[in-house]
């Protein structure tokens, strides 16, 4: 809020200097971001009026203007040709300076002096932008010192209003503001008219709660025209443009009063005004020519037939004032905040008045407010009225009553006031009050929506006193030895195996609008939210951490693993409060599994959340089952709900894509893990280090099976897990469908490891449990792949790779390891790759290799800067680059 010394002087007498009264507001009130003057470089600068004007004897576009300063004649040439004679215009003579700095002088104009110019509002600094010389509508004598008389010099400040301060918002509320600090005294109102209140008056209906109150007042004989200088001066300051006197005025009543204004064009209203709810779909045209449309919360201002304007924000196009006006219907009401603040938001436009009311209006002034329009348009504009308003006011918002405890005040503030000093105060920030047996009841007006309790009344209290006349003590306690709780550590020991499992933490707002709770209906609402997309609180952690993951993917970071651990908040009637707030954890990861590692090209998968989920699990001695389910917003084919025993914990699964790209705009694959953290907590068990202590060596089989799409691996997992009491761990190993695959089948390879706690297991043990298991899973239709040469059972190589994979046709997954190796090799400086390196990596039996790259090369991807796979034993290439062709082939003859 800028703030003119000129302006505000008009309601209050300052008893301290500009610099002064700056440290004053930093102490008690808002931070000053400004403190500037105006015009000080300006001088020379006269009232002049134009006698006389001639043609430029050698230009057709400039015009010679005999200016009257009274004291002497002056031949000033000018491109402005929509000068009249008998015009009042300021005139910069010989030697004067204006606001840009730029001095001026007696020149020659196509061979006519000019001596001196004649200036438009930008030349003095009042504009940013003019496109005519300025016109002096005051009757003011020629040669008068323009600066002086018109009070262009002015000392500017800029303070920083806090959303809770919305009396800052005005003059009048600032004046008051510098009264209780102390800085200024004798406070008064500006003039105004008193209005009668009729039903007779222009009809109004208010059909929506959006607009709690609705003051109307029609004006006739209205003569638009240009605003006096000294209003356009000091909209000006406040860095408004002056567009005409009836414009001007609202916006000069808007900034004196705090409450924003509207004034319609008669002849555009038919018979009646209606406040209603905006229908989904319609479509409104701005002031400033912009078309929105509505969503369906917003609050019109109608008449029978049409949109007027957006209430709150803008009025609209067809009914803005034009220099055609000669009757309007003035508008003085109020709107519900947080409406204004979702309107707002939603079509990111903000305007002086939403910026107003989206912080508290003062209801009750509309009386004064209209007074005050009808006082200036009666002056500046030659309208008239008859004072009969319309005033609509369903429920009337009254000044709230709040006790303030005497002791409860001194022991916050760490002082002990006197009763004679609260009074003072309370007078000076214009509270009522009346004493009562512990202290004060306190009328607050409703100016001040910000005082809500008695601690407001507290803080109001201590500033005006000045914190920094409370004397400064050490603070006196007891200090105990700090210990983190439990919730702590498990919350950090959970966060801890996330991380080691290469994803980042996110920490998000628990706040969001409810239009973007797609899966959960949102049951937690703030009452007084600072912001319109910040209303409900979140009941669950997907709703943040994907908005974050939609950020990163906007800005091109496509490769993600996140998590967070936060609090949830659910409606619960048994509760104290009424909400309950457990804690959840959420995990979402898209994009490549390894992106650091060019070699790797892994998209993540259902498992890669799952795998991580498990490894939590397996920490805390849990073991948890995986259901399919059918979520909203998740694909069905990759969800599953999460139990422990018969407790629903949480869920994981792919987000479907439609819904991905449209409310996060992700074209990934995206998929996501939410689980309730109390719940782990609750069923967890302490794993110590004895309990991981293996003393006999364990047995590790893969096998990969063929299993229909219909079943879920859950069974699969149950009947292993009942085969034998040597079941240590089963693991899913790699999930494939594609070439080669029944459509209505995956090949799933799993790992088991066998372990006894007792004594070393042999194959025949091992093999009992394994035959069992082979025959219950076929039984379920889920048959072990048949084995390539001839074997029943898949046999693992490349163990120490961590790759796993599987000697079996058909031949894909060598063509993948070998791909993989061909990359890894330790001798790609050179062309050439030895095939002893790529037994050495994927531990592939040489008559493997041999056959692999013999027969599937042309499959393989690769790198152009080897030339020939070499065999040692048989002294040749196995595979060369053909030359001057960009086919490759297997030459076995060299």
């Amino acid at each position: 809020m800028r703030i003119s010394k000129d302006w505000i002087s008009d309601y209050i007498d300052l008893k301290i200097n500009y610099n002064d009264l700056v440290r004053q507001l930093k102490l008690h009130t808002a931070d000053v971001e400004i403190m500037e003057s105006f015009g000080d470089e300006l001088k020379n600068i006269k009232v002049g009026r134009i006698d006389k004007i001639k043609e430029h004897p050698n230009a057709d576009k400039l015009i010679i203007c005999e200016v009257n300063l009274g004291d002497e004649t002056l031949d000033i040439v000018t491109g402005d040709l929509t000068v009249k004679e008998k015009d009042l215009v300021p005139v910069a003579v010989d030697g004067a300076v204006l606001y840009d700095g730029f001095k001026i002088k007696t020149r020659n104009f196509r061979g006519v002096k000019s001596h001196g110019m004649l200036c438009s509002l930008e030349e003095i600094g009042l504009e940013e932008h003019s496109d005519a010389i300025y016109t002096i509508t005051e009757d003011v004598e020629p040669g008068t010192d323009f600066i002086n008389y018109f009070k262009i010099k002015d000392q500017i400040l800029s303070m920083e209003i806090t959303p809770n301060k919305p009396d800052l918002l005005s003059y009048l509320g600032t004046a008051r503001e510098f009264t209780a600090i102390d800085a200024a005294e004798n406070f008064k109102l500006p003039v105004y008219k008193k209005i009668n209140t009729t039903t007779k008056g222009f009809p109004v209906k208010i059909e929506y709660d959006g607009c709690k109150r609705y003051t109307a007042l029609k004006m006739k004989n209205i003569e638009i025209k240009p605003s006096p200088l000294w209003m356009v001066k000091r909209l000006a300051m406040a860095g408004i443009r002056s567009i005409n006197n009836v414009v001007d005025i609202t916006n000069y009543v808007m900034l004196e009063t705090g409450h924003p204004i509207h004034a319609f064009d008669m002849k555009t209203i038919k018979n009646s005004i209606i406040v209603r709810k905006a229908k989904e779909g319609e479509k409104v045209v701005l002031l400033d020519k912009r078309e929105l449309e509505l969503v369906g919360h917003e609050t019109l201002i109608t008449d029978e037939e049409k949109i007027l304007a957006l209430g709150g924000v803008m009025g609209g196009n067809i009914s803005g004032i034009n220099e055609n006006t000669k009757e309007i219907l003035l508008e003085v009401a109020h709107f519900d905040p947080i409406n204004i603040r979702k309107t707002t938001n939603h079509h990111k436009l903000s305007t002086d008045s939403s910026y107003r009311f989206e912080r508290g209006v003062d209801p009750n002034n509309a009386f004064f407010v209209m007074g005050r329009l009808i006082y200036l348009i009666e002056k500046y504009a030659n309208g008239s009225t008859d004072y009969n308003a319309t005033d609509i006011y369903p429920q009337k918002i009254k000044n709230k009553k709040q006790p303030l405890r005497i002791n409860y005040l001194n022991s916050k503030l760490g002082i002990n006031l006197t009763i004679d000093e609260i009074e003072e105060i309370l007078k000076r920030l214009n509270f009522g009050f009346e004493r009562i047996n512990e202290g004060f009841e306190i009328t607050i007006p409703t100016n001040r929506p910000d005082i809500e309790g008695e601690a407001d009344l507290v803080e109001e209290i201590g500033r005006i006193y000045g914190y920094h006349n409370i004397k400064s003590e050490a603070p006196k306690s007891t200090f105990l030895k700090g210990e983190r709780n439990e919730n702590y550590v498990f919350k950090e020991k959970a966060a801890s195996i996330l991380r080691h499992q290469g994803f980042h933490e996110t920490k998000n707002i628990p706040l969001m609008n409810d239009t973007k709770f797609w899966k959960s209906e949102a049951n937690v609402k703030i009452i007084n939210p600072i912001s319109a997309e910040l209303e409900f609180l979140i009941p669950e952690l997907i709703y943040p951490i994907l908005e974050t993951v939609s950020y990163n993917y906007r800005n091109q970071n496509k490769d993600i693993k996140m998590f967070e651990i936060n609090k949830v908040f659910l409606k619960d009637e048994t509760s104290e409060t009424k909400v309950k707030e457990p804690t959840h954890m959420a995990i979402v990861s898209t994009g490549e599994e390894s992106p650091a590692d060019y070699t790797d090209k892994r998209k993540v998968s259902f498992y890669t959340l799952k795998g991580t989920l498990d490894y939590l699990f397996e920490e805390n001695g849990i073991s948890a089952t995986y259901k399919r389910s059918n979520i909203k917003g998740f694909s069905q084919s990759q969800t599953a709900e999460i139990f422990i025993k018969d407790t629903k914990i949480g869920y994981i699964g792919l987000i479907d894509p439609e819904m991905a790209d449209k409310m996060y705009d992700i074209k990934d694959e995206i998929f996501v893990a939410e689980i309730d953290l109390d719940a782990v907590k609750k069923y967890s068990k302490l794993v110590s280090k004895a309990s991981k202590k293996y003393d006999y060596p364990s047995i590790k089989r893969e096998y990969s099976f063929m299993v229909p799409i219909s079943t879920e691996f859950s069974e699969i997992n149950k009947t292993i897990e009942n085969a034998g009491n040597i079941i240590e761990k089963i693991q899913i190993f790699d999930v494939y469908r594609g070439k080669g695959i029944d459509p209505n089948f995956s090949s799933i390879t799993i790992t088991i490891i066998y372990r006894s706690h007792e004594k070393t297991l042999t194959d025949d043990e091992v093999n009992k449990v394994e035959s069992k298991i082979l025959k219950q899973l076929e039984d379920k239709n889920v048959k072990l792949r048949k084995a390539w040469g001839g074997l029943k059972m898949a046999r693992v190589f490349g163990e120490d790779t961590g790759k796993g994979f599987i000697k079996e046709e058909p031949f894909e997954i060598f063509v993948k390891a070998i791909e993989s190796a061909i990359y890894k090799s330790p001798v790609r400086k050179t062309d050439k790759i030895f095939l002893s390196d790529l037994w050495f990596i994927t531990s592939l039996p040489y008559d493997i290799l041999i056959e692999a790259i013999e027969k599937h090369s042309k499959d393989m991807n690769i790198p152009e800067d080897i030339n020939y796979i070499y065999d040692e034993k048989n002294n040749k290439n196995i595979w060369q680059r053909q030359k001057n062709s960009d086919k490759e082939h297997v030459d076995t003859n060299n």
